[in-house]
Parts: structure tokens; C-alpha cells; sequence
């Protein structure tokens, strides 16, 4: 079978959802990578979207990580499975949102609060294996990808303390969690709850694993290493970071393959 193509924005968070999705199922890929607002014009010509990531070949189209996992989790073996029969489901549901949509907009807010003021760190991991021409676009028109992502994220510093004050509830809420011990976040085993979990913390606690583009902690701004500093401490940092050591770059036994359909399946989220 052909082996489908992944176009992404380098350092994005749902672009290293998808490929830790993907690594998870065993799903073998060929990833492009392409700078953000370029990326959308070749999304929409080679896959019919504007979204990034996207999945595609000639028969399938996965322009969302929801989609990604309604895909493919059906496919799954057994011990893949990151739904396993009797997960709960609500607590599933709360955990998405908790997880994918506020900590993962707050932690991106408070990164690119940090990092964008910083040419020198920002232009390479932007641009990270893109083609040359949207490499030098990157490098000679920075302050106009700083302006837009600025816009985009509606960057200010009163913003940037308020994403502070809901990565600090988040993390208490998780550390509550793993006050009785549990290893993982619904009990013993690794499931979509923890992979959701880890991925929005990424940039706070800054694992070596991290599959897309950033630059060295140690080239970060003083204030952004504080903040790592302080949620690796804490017991769902520690957790963040066990997460990426154990399963970010383990391959399954057994790999799936892609089915052909491209319909699209419920497993909790919705």
C-alpha cells in the first residue's frame, strides 16, 4: 500500500500530536513540513484543506487529530488501543477538554509569548526541514511571521499571566489525581487522557523526546525556563515527562495498516 503523507507546521502541537498518534499505531508516514500560513495554500492544494496536520493519500483525507484517532484507533491492536474497553468515558471527555483545548492553548500562548521576541532562537525552529525557499522566506520576513503569529494568539502580557494561572490550575488538578498513587491519569494504563495530558505540557516542561521543532532549553528566555523549572517539579510534570521517556518513540509489536475509508468514527470525544 502506499504509504500516506503528513504535512505539518513544525513546531505546532497538534502537528506533534499527530505524529505521536501515528508512531503509537505503528502507522508508517511520509512527513512534510512547511511554515506556518504557507502551510495552509499547500494543505488546500495537496489535500483539499486548509488545516494542518493532514494525513492523505488517494483515498484518504485526516485533516484533524480527532479524526486521526477515530481513524485509526479501530485498527489498533489490543494493547494499542488508547480507548480500551472500559474507560470512562466522561472523565475522557472532561480530560480532552481540559488537556486539548485549554492547556493546550494556554501553553502555547505563554511559549510563543516568550520565544517570539527572540529572531535570533525562532527562525529555525519555524522553518525546520521545510523546503529552502520557505526557509529564507522565514529568514528574511521574520517580522512579519512574528506579527501574524502575534495576532493570531493575541499575545500581550496580561494574557500571558492569565495562560500562567490556567497552566498552574491544570497541573493542580492532575497532581490531585496522582495523589493515590495511580501511574497513569484513568488508573494503570497508558491512554488517551495521558498522550493529550503530555503533548500540551510540552512546552512547559520541555522533554528531550519532543518530536518537533524548538529551540535549546538552554537558548530559552530566563522567564520561560522558570516556568519549566517549576512544572517539571511538580508531580504531573514529572508525569509529562515520564510520558514522553516511555512512550513518545516506542513502536507497537504489531503494525496496522490504513484502511481505506475515510469515514469518521465516535470513541468518546464527542
Amino acid at each position: 500500500m502506499p504509504v500516506p503523507t503528513l504535512i505539518t507546521f513544525p513546531p505546532s502541537l497538534d502537528s506533534e500530536f499527530s505524529r505521536f498518534l501515528l508512531t503509537h499505531y505503528g502507522i508508517e508516514r511520509h512527513e512534510e513540513r512547511h511554515v506556518i500560513f504557507i502551510s495552509s495554500a499547500i494543505t488546500l492544494v495537496r489535500a483539499r484543506t486548509v488545516r494542518f496536520p493532514v494525513l492523505f493519500d488517494h483515498t484518504l483525507r485526516l485533516n484533524t487529530v480527532h479524526k486521526l484517532i477515530d481513524h485509526f484507533e479501530p485498527l489498533a491492536v489490543p494493547e494499542r488501543r488508547l480507548v480500551p474497553p472500559g474507560t470512562d468515558l466522561t472523565a475522557l471527555r472532561a480530560d480532552w477538554k481540559l488537556f486539548h483545548s485549554d492547556l493546550n492553548t494556554a501553553t502555547t500562548v505563554l511559549a510563543y509569548y516568550h520565544l517570539l521576541p527572540h529572531r535570533q532562537i525562532m527562525v529555525e525552529p519555524l522553518s525546520q526541514g521545510a523546503p529552502p525557499m520557505e526557509v529564507r522566506a522565514v529568514e528574511r520576513g521574520y517580522p512579519v511571521f512574528k506579527l501574524l503569529l502575534s495576532a493570531l494568539l493575541r499575545l500581550s502580557p496580561s494574557r500571558a499571566e492569565t495562560m500562567l494561572t490556567t497552566i498552574r490550575s491544570c497541573l493542580q488538578r492532575v497532581d490531585d489525581r496522582l495523589a493515590d498513587g495511580r501511574r497513569y491519569l484513568l488508573g494503570d494504563r497508558f491512554t488517551l487522557s495521558d498522550m493529550a495530558f503530555a503533548i500540551a505540557s510540552a512546552p512547559i516542561v520541555w522533554p528531550d523526546q519532543y518530536g518537533g521543532a524548538v529551540p535549546a532549553l538552554a537558548d530559552t528566555p530566563p522567564g520561560l525556563q522558570a516556568v519549566v523549572r517549576e512544572c517539571r517539579a511538580r508531580p504531573a510534570g514529572e508525569l509529562a515527562l515520564r510520558i514522553y521517556r516511555d512512550h513518545r518513540n516506542a513502536a507497537p509489536a504489531a503494525s496496522p495498516q490504513p484502511a481505506a475509508s475515510t469515514e469518521s468514527r465516535s470513541h468518546g470525544l464527542h
